[in-house]
């Protein structure tokens, strides 16, 4: 199978995208920028399975470059992450995280999807989160980007079955995993805010120490989820882990 994962060049996408190399598929791995792209080269050399290239999937030359790929299957992991309060939040900001987390995402999709059923044949995997389900607060932007994304995907999959067609969709939620990611986004949470910065010490202090209890060190769980979905002959709707994560999230959103 011909893979091509948006945002790969650390974390989750990329074990996934070494471990789908291993497992003999051929994967386009893909990264924001042409000096990430360079790192990843000198760090892999010439790795079986694996072309690297520069995918900015806010730019819409380089969207064209993957339908000239004819891909098999597209995991759409790439995705910002911008914290702060919403009553602070710049607006100018807010909509870079929704153009990268949910239109340029569906954009994207949207092309290779097309291009899928076409051939009437190929898998889609998309990346949300748990926060869509499970908003907390200074990450309500965030949280909004995955909810979207998640709402899309759902109405896809309603839309792909009355059509009958054989392109699969499936969607990822993962919760907290120990990637750096989470720790990029707990550091700018507050920084420039008025109105919390007289307890801004303690919810970071409250918020590191949640975060140390939480994060999955391994990311070998969702990692096997995402092969799953793109390898399972009849996918799921939805994929999560950790599992006790997503089980409390499940319970949750049965009581909100």
């Amino acid at each position: 199978m011909k893979i091509l994962i948006t945002g790969a060049y650390q974390g989750i996408a990329y074990l996934t995208a070494l471990t789908l190399a291993e497992r003999g598929h051929v994967v386009y791995l893909t990264c924001h920028t042409l000096k990430q792209v360079k790192a990843l080269k000198e760090k892999l050399g010439k790795p079986k399975n694996i072309t690297i290239m520069k995918i900015d999937i806010t730019k819409e030359e380089d969207q064209k470059k993957v339908l000239d790929l004819n891909i098999d299957c597209l995991y759409n992991h790439a995705g910002i992450a911008l914290g702060g309060s919403i009553i602070e939040a710049d607006m100018d900001e807010v909509r870079t995280n929704f153009e990268v987390n949910v239109f340029s995402s569906f954009r994207l999709l949207q092309l290779v999807l097309r291009q899928m059923i076409d051939k009437d044949k190929g898998r889609i995997v998309v990346m949300s989160s748990l926060a869509s389900t499970l908003s907390i607060p200074f990450a309500g932007v965030y949280s909004a980007t995955k909810s979207s994304i998640t709402s899309i995907i759902s109405a896809l999959q309603k839309e792909m079955f009355l059509m009958g067609t054989n392109v699969k969709v499936s969607l990822i939620e993962p919760g907290l995993y120990h990637t750096g990611f989470n720790q990029k986004f707990l550091a700018n949470k507050y920084d420039d805010g008025n109105y919390f910065k007289d307890i801004k010490k303690e919810l970071k202090t409250f918020e590191k120490f949640m975060f140390k209890m939480l994060e999955n060190k391994s990311l070998d769980s969702i990692v096997v989820q995402i092969v799953r979905a793109i390898e399972d002959k009849y996918p799921k709707k939805v994929y999560r882990a950790p599992f006790i994560q997503s089980k409390l999230v499940k319970i949750y959103s049965m009581f909100k």
